[in-house]
């Protein structure tokens, strides 16, 4: 596994980090008045710091949707992609 790790990573034991998206639509939290360019924004700030700390590798996490659900819909894996897509293209 190490050696995986390392062709991968370039290191052993590599440190990943996790950007928490905001509470996606159709969640009873979501930011209506803050819409996906909130959400992009909040992420890209997250994602930003975490580059400047040279982690390894990020991963994206939809933490914020609650109450938690068993199952994935299809609007909330969309707009995590078009998110986490969005910031890609800022790179």
């Amino acid at each position: 596994m190490e050696d995986r790790f390392y062709k991968l990573f370039g290191t052993k034991k590599p440190i990943i980090a996790m950007v928490h998206l905001g509470a996606l639509p159709g969640s009873p939290l979501y930011n209506k008045e803050s819409g996906i360019t909130g959400l992009i924004k909040e992420a890209k700030k997250d994602l930003e710091a975490l580059q400047t700390a040279k982690f390894d590798a990020i991963m994206f996490g939809n933490e914020n949707d609650r109450p938690y659900q068993l199952t994935v819909d299809t609007a909330s894996t969309a707009a995590a992609a078009y998110i986490i897509g969005e910031l890609k293209k800022r790179d």
